[in-house]
């Protein structure tokens, strides 16, 4: 579970004419860890904030980097295409206002306000791992498995769950399954706390938000 920061980046229509009645600026931010929201929130995102909100919350950058269309870029229609395509568009090339490639994962999620006269956007992505209270028995597993690489640098993957005793794997919940690991792995590896290198995982030094005391 995730830390998620929304951010202002833009204005979609004509601000100039049509103001914005909660006076927010571009760069303006507000977070939420699962239990709290921290910052102003005008009622018109409310709609349209919760499902990409909890969707990062719960998945981080997972929530987007799998969702094809993000990869596309711009197309103009060509029904010539269709033969090709099965639909009918061309791919416009990397140049002047084409937006590019994508070269790395789609990071991050979108909303826009209720205001058809403001259409305020923002961009809503995972900051960091979340240790609201909410979200604690996962923090504890992910911090424990942080732990673990701090203490052997290079640890294989696969023996991460050997350094955890039958009673911390299977007795505390979340019980530590694989698959559960390589979701935690996957977490601190997106957040930046691990790197993964030759099958091996590096601490990076970077310090969580909180070590709780276990036991």
């Amino acid at each position: 579970m995730f830390k998620v920061r929304c951010r202002l980046i833009e204005f979609v229509a004509d601000v100039e004419k049509y103001p914005c009645h909660f006076h927010y600026k571009i760069g303006d931010e507000f977070y939420y860890d699962g239990v709290s929201f921290t910052g102003r929130i005008c009622p018109g995102l409310f709609a349209s904030m919760m499902p990409v909100i909890h969707g990062v919350f719960l998945l981080g950058n997972k929530y987007s980097e799998n969702v094809m269309y993000m990869y596309r870029g711009h197309d103009a229609l060509d029904p010539a295409m269709a033969k090709y395509d099965g639909m009918g568009f061309r791919p416009l090339p990397p140049e002047g206002d084409a937006v590019k490639t994508r070269t790395g994962k789609a990071k991050g999620g979108h909303f826009v306000c209720g205001d058809t006269r403001t259409l305020a956007h923002f961009f809503c992505e995972p900051v960091d791992l979340s240790d609201s209270d909410y979200a604690q028995p996962f923090y504890r597993r992910e911090i424990a498995v942080l732990e673990k690489v701090e203490k052997e640098p290079g640890i294989k993957i696969n023996e991460i769950l050997d350094r955890f005793t039958d009673f911390e794997k299977d007795k505390i919940s979340p019980p530590l399954t694989p698959v559960l690991l390589e979701v935690l792995m996957d977490a601190l590896t997106d957040m930046g706390y691990i790197e993964l290198r030759d099958g091996g995982a590096y601490a990076t030094g970077k310090e969580p938000p909180s070590r709780p005391k276990i036991g």
